[in-house]
């Protein structure tokens, strides 16, 4: 049994990942996925583009342009640049100056090559479809800027080769044996999450339109006092949410005395509790404030990611130089005073600020108050509530569907959500939109029998076979009687 499931799982394999991913530009970018398909007399290019691996200098950037090469033809597609970070902030300062005037030349889409945040992204192209691309070669072309001296080399990789057009799926299901199938696709329960302990967090900035530094402490008390209290509504108005505990944090800036600023924020602080508890701003919450007051670990981050004037030597000075030791006199004498200038003027302002976290509990609904919820147009229900609403209504009916499509529109990145509206498209034979509902989650043994259930609606009985013995393994009851209805139809 075990070594049939690992032949299984391994045509699985096969199936699902439709192409390897092709490497590109010296095996630093990867092309994980690739769709095409002509409809509309146009030619549809769907890529997914992964550039993790790609070492970039900072003040560099590589143009990555995709190419159809046939015999006789060749297309270039609209290319993708990906700076890296200094390249990034000067393509902007050229970009405003010359909005008017972009070039033709331009590529189609800039991104920027932070390892801060994922390095990949999906590249979708529509073309007039021409007969000589049905055989034509998918190359990516990746130039090099030509910055620093360097010579702009051009690589050429082949992404997919004699490319073959799908064809349109078509049904060979024999339509008085439809119906069988369509009642045994499946649906799966979403993880309970009654009683979730969750946290609320914001920030109210003191240079804002109102400019909060400029007020009084008492109209300062009066202004974080309502943004607090309709933060606080926003989740007692939720039903089966309590607030539990409520904690600001607020940030100073180092304007003059380092003693006197950790006294004033003291007082401060005590100010603005004894305010908000006074006008019971979250009730007998519990309430904690804090104040931090000269908040130097944002200083730095603001410095390091600025244009300003000697940064480096500014960052150096907060990261070595104690503040008990004279390191804002330090910053004042470094360049004629031009830094400290900067730092008055764009970074200063920008730290002082009171950052709050609401903690809450949220008592799950029964099915009752979520169905009548459900009813009043209400979408502040949570995943689990929508799956009781949608039992409490019988299988099929309107109201079951349209509760286990709101549920995936409204929580996109959930799989037992992208499975159960695929449930849902694929008793309507909708099989296109069950389709992306479903091949994220393909892998997902929850996904198995509908995926199985898909492909036999396309007419592919070969990958639903596989699918369907996954799922029957995994103890799909649907997917044995699946099987079991293939099995009977070639006596």
């Amino acid at each position: 049994m075990k070594k049939s499931l690992i032949v299984l799982w391994l045509l699985l394999q096969l199936f699902v990942g439709k192409a390897l991913s092709q490497e590109a530009y010296k095996g630093q970018v990867f092309v994980t996925d690739k769709h095409l398909s002509v409809s509309g007399g146009k030619l549809h290019v769907d890529l997914s583009v992964n550039y993790e691996g790609l070492k970039l200098p900072s003040d560099e950037s590589l143009t990555l342009t995709p190419l159809l090469k046939g015999a006789d033809h060749s297309l270039e597609l609209p290319a993708i640049q990906v700076n890296g970070i200094q390249k990034q902030k000067a393509y902007h300062r050229s970009e405003t100056l010359n909005k008017k005037h972009r070039s033709i030349n331009a590529p189609a889409v800039v991104v920027k090559n932070d390892e801060k945040s994922s390095r990949q992204f999906s590249y979708k192209i529509s073309v007039p479809y021409s007969e000589w691309m049905k055989e034509a070669v998918l190359l990516m072309r990746s130039r090099e800027c030509g910055c620093n001296g360097k010579p702009a080399a051009v690589f050429e990789d082949k992404i997919a080769d004699g490319i073959t057009l799908p064809k349109t799926r078509t049904s060979t299901v024999k339509d008085d044996i439809d119906s069988r199938y369509l009642t045994l696709v499946n649906i799966v329960t979403p993880a309970s999450d009654i009683d979730t302990l969750s946290t609320l967090k914001g920030s109210i900035p003191f240079d804002d339109s109102k400019n909060l530094d400029r007020l009084s402490t008492d109209k300062q008390n009066y202004e974080i006092y309502y943004r607090l209290r309709d933060a606080v509504r926003s989740l007692q108005q939720q039903n089966g949410t309590s607030v539990t505990r409520l904690r600001l944090i607020g940030y100073g800036s180092p304007m003059g005395n380092l003693h006197k600023n950790e006294k004033d924020v003291s007082m401060r602080a005590l100010s603005l509790k004894n305010y908000l508890r006074e006008n019971r701003v979250a009730g007998k919450t519990p309430l904690e404030v804090t104040w931090v007051a000269e908040d130097w670990d944002s200083i730095r981050s603001l410095v390091q990611s600025s244009d300003m004037s000697l940064r480096e030597a500014v960052a150096d000075i907060i990261n070595t130089v104690d503040i008990t030791k004279g390191r804002e006199r330090m910053l004042q004498e470094l360049g004629d005073g031009i830094p400290y200038k900067y730092l008055l003027n764009h970074i200063f302002p920008r730290v002082k600020r009171l950052e709050y976290a609401i903690s809450y509990t949220h008592q799950g609904l029964d099915a009752t108050q979520s169905r009548r919820l459900f009813e009043t147009g209400s979408r502040s229900l949570k995943l689990s509530e929508f799956f009781a609403v949608a039992l409490s209504y019988p299988k099929g009916s309107t109201e079951y569907n349209d509760a286990l499509d709101l549920a995936a529109r409204l929580f996109p990145d959930n799989p037992e959500a992208a499975i159960n509206a695929a449930s849902v498209a694929l008793t309507k034979k909708d099989t296109k939109r069950a389709r992306t509902y479903l091949e994220p989650y393909a892998t997902l043994p929850t996904a198995y029998n509908n995926m199985g259930i898909l492909y036999l609606l396309e007419g592919n009985r070969d990958k639903a076979e596989v699918y369907l013995q996954m799922a029957a393994a995994a103890g799909v009851d649907e997917a044995k009687q699946a099987l079991k209805h293939l099995t009977d139809k070639d006596k």
